[in-house]
């Protein structure tokens, strides 16, 4: 795959759905980048809210441009996961909650201070690493986020290096219209209204999507300031290369 046009979302048994639609939702919408689930091997792979579906193997993606890793269960415990993050040289790389701790586990964050899910900073402390008690900490190329809000933002960080405040605001528009579209009840002539009610009918709206819920929890109208990254960053990840 072409390492200059390709996003990268890491999926493993167990991995937050919410986590991962988050990343896909704002990372699939930069311009002329292709947006691809990596796993151990293609299928589908279970987690809380859901399945991801995973397109290509870690095999078959050599050098993305961008690496997004959600948190979920026992994210550190995946030495394969760790070891094609040693390999590949994305020039930027996301991780949300637990996720950050499977960074750690790769060698990728040592003695270095990253955002995480508090349920997870004594493992990063184990691996070498100092959590941090904000939601997001920017260190260069290198994106930690405490949570599915917290990876929105730093999601669109890496957006605006590719298209500008009027891609995040085209992207921050887009999460609103879905969350205004998920809450509103599906449209029904009152002729059809009547007819279900006077047969008993009570029809149920659509069941909510993983996006759905992961939207949810971001509020798109109070992301925080929206800084641009320094162009240039040699982070800890060359030094383990």
């Amino acid at each position: 795959m072409d390492a200059s046009s390709t996003t990268a979302i890491v999926a493993y048994t167990g991995v937050s759905i919410d986590e991962a639609e988050i990343f896909r939702f704002v990372l699939s919408q930069i311009p002329e980048f292709r947006t691809v689930v990596v796993g151990s091997a293609r299928g589908q792979v279970p987690g809380p809210g859901g399945v991801l579906v995973v397109e290509a193997t870690f095999a078959e993606v050599n050098a993305p441009a961008i690496v997004a890793v959600p948190g979920g269960v026992g994210a550190d415990r995946h030495p394969e996961i760790a070891a094609w993050l040693r390999r590949v040289s994305p020039r930027w790389l996301l991780a949300s909650s637990t996720g950050t701790a499977l960074l750690a586990a790769a060698g990728l964050l040592d003695d270095a201070t990253a955002a995480t899910h508090w349920l997870a900073g004594p493992l990063l402390e184990h691996y070498g690493a100092h959590p941090s008690p904000e939601r997001l900490v920017v260190d260069g190329r290198l994106i930690t986020c405490s949570g599915g809000p917290a990876a929105f933002q730093g999601a669109l960080l890496v957006a605006k290096a590719y298209g500008g405040a009027e891609l995040v605001a085209h992207i921050t528009e887009s999460a609103a219209a879905t969350r205004q579209q998920q809450a509103r009840p599906p449209h029904r002539r009152l002729r059809e209204r009547l007819a279900d009610a006077l047969r008993g009918r009570d029809p149920s709206p659509p069941a909510p999507t993983p996006l759905d819920h992961a939207l949810g929890d971001v509020d798109v109208l109070d992301l925080g300031a929206v800084t641009p990254l320094p162009d240039s960053h040699d982070h800890r990840r060359s030094t383990t290369s």
